[in-house]
């Protein structure tokens, strides 16, 4: 492993910011190689060959980087983890990633938003998600009914006050279809929905949830279950144990994270890790906002 900063990885282009404000999604084809798609649908057989498998339910692995090294690499994958870098800056964390398999008839799931319901997180952040999720899908999806991702374009805006319970079709929801290698980007606020799958494929699809270091992730992670960590993989699951401190103020030598934070002058010199530093959306991306 090397302390060596790296540049910041692409994210957000402009018009993609333009449509993930309006929508609350963008998605893009293309995105794995086929040879990537190859190999983690491989590795999700694996993960299904050694536990119990139900073609009724939805069957997931939750910490599935941890559970096959194949998914290792989606720590810091440089066609996503600049999104999340863009929002959250030096105190990215990576902090949920399960793999989802849905057979052919299995249940599906309401519409809903991620996170806390009771007080969601756009009470507190009314602009900017608390938490993006990066969905890879590994089996082409190309018609309705196949365990297609359902959502309600700017339903994830903070003067969205509808409630919706149930599976039921809603005016102006929006069917994802998809091929395999292809990659979603949206926030938790956005209401969304799953459809059964009534084809006769089996649906695999990964996702990720990035957040703030101080959101309260699912996992705590050990760099002792990983082999090969770079600095930057090892940073982003946040190997805190359980220190609150940490999670809140990340040691020194995690700070920055990566070369492309804008830090502000100081009156006087200070510790690296205590200088504020800009994320890419206080340095562009927030100009473009409607």
């Amino acid at each position: 492993m090397t302390d060596e900063l790296k540049p910041a990885p692409l994210g957000f282009t402009d018009e993609e910011w333009r449509t993930f404000r309006r929508e609350g999604l963008i998605h893009r084809e293309g995105v794995l190689s086929p040879e990537q798609v190859d190999a983690m649908r491989d590795a999700a057989q694996e993960c299904f060959d050694e536990q119990s498998y139900n073609r009724a339910h939805t069957n997931k692995v939750e910490n599935v980087i941890r559970a096959h090294p194949a998914f290792q690499s989606l720590i810091d994958l440089e066609t996503h983890i600049g999104y999340a870098y863009d929002i959250f800056g030096d105190q990215t964390r990576l902090s949920q990633n399960d793999l989802f398999v849905r057979p052919p008839g299995s249940v599906v799931n309401h519409w809903h938003f991620d996170g806390p319901r009771a007080v969601p997180y756009r009470v507190f952040s009314p602009v900017l998600p608390l938490k993006l999720r990066i969905g890879y899908w590994l089996t082409d999806l190309p018609h309705d009914n196949m365990g297609n991702l359902v959502y309600l374009p700017g339903s994830q805006r903070a003067d969205y006050e509808t409630e919706h319970t149930g599976i039921g079709d809603v005016a102006g929801q929006k069917v994802l279809t998809c091929g395999k290698g292809s990659m979603t980007v949206f926030g938790a606020n956005l209401w969304h929905r799953i459809q059964p799958n009534h084809s006769d494929v089996t649906r695999i699809n990964v996702f990720l949830s990035y957040t703030p270091t101080w959101v309260n992730g699912y996992y705590f992670q050990d760099e002792n279950d990983f082999t090969g960590l770079t600095r930057e993989q090892r940073i982003l699951l946040r190997p805190y144990g359980k220190s609150q401190e940490d999670f809140s103020r990340p040691p020194a030598q995690d700070q920055p994270l990566y070369l492309g934070g804008l830090a502000r002058e100081t009156p006087e010199p200070v510790e690296a890790h205590k200088v504020r530093r800009h994320t890419r959306y206080e340095q562009k991306l927030q100009y473009l906002d409607d």
